[in-house]
């Protein structure tokens, strides 16, 4: 099955075929993982949100039109998960989290400290800081056309926004972006 692509395992999990319905899991777990991880930033949540992502895939697989990408469609149902955590969650970070942060920087051997940290490292985590701070609706064109390298077309569908709210909300972003990153560089 491993030799197969995507669409020939998508057919064949139609017709019930459960080895290549495994198969489309070990294909996008990581990513789905991932993406949902840059959503959210909890990386129980976001295993919650992956196993949700693929138990719908595998309940709606009779409907996936094998026209556009299994990817794009994956990448929809995991979003709207995410989006969905996110709403309900409204992302309070929890002490628990911040403890088991602390624990991996020190397990890790990273520099406590941020003298000791580069500026470009630096530059990173407060971009990483400030994408975390958007809206919802604005972060989430922002990471899938910034880390899932998707179109604006394929964000559109994704998300099932018209291409001219995608092209305005990655504006908007970038902008909010620009000018915290100019405000943080002139502190």
């Amino acid at each position: 099955m491993a030799d197969q692509s995507d669409l020939e395992l998508v057919q064949h999990a139609k017709t019930g075929n459960l080895e290549a319905f495994e198969e489309l899991v070990k294909r996008f777990q990581k990513k789905v993982f991932y993406l949902s991880y840059r959503m959210c930033k909890d990386p129980d949540a976001a295993d919650d949100i992956a196993q949700e992502t693929f138990i719908k895939v595998y309940q709606n697989i009779g409907t996936f039109k094998e026209e556009y990408p299994f990817y794009t469609w994956i990448c929809r149902i995991c979003m709207n998960l995410a989006i969905n955590y996110l709403r309900r969650q409204k992302f309070v970070i929890r002490e628990a989290q911040l403890e088991n942060f602390d624990q991996f920087i020190e397990s890790q051997g990273i520099p406590d400290k941020l003298d000791e940290i580069s500026e470009d490292e630096k530059l990173l985590e407060t971009l990483r800081e400030n994408i975390e701070q958007l809206p919802t609706d604005y972060k989430a064109v922002l990471i899938l056309k910034t880390y899932e390298n998707l179109s604006c077309i394929e964000i559109a569908g994704v998300l099932k926004i018209p291409l001219g709210t995608v092209l305005s909300r990655l504006a908007r972003a970038r902008e909010r972006l620009a000018r915290k990153m100019k405000v943080k560089r002139s502190e």
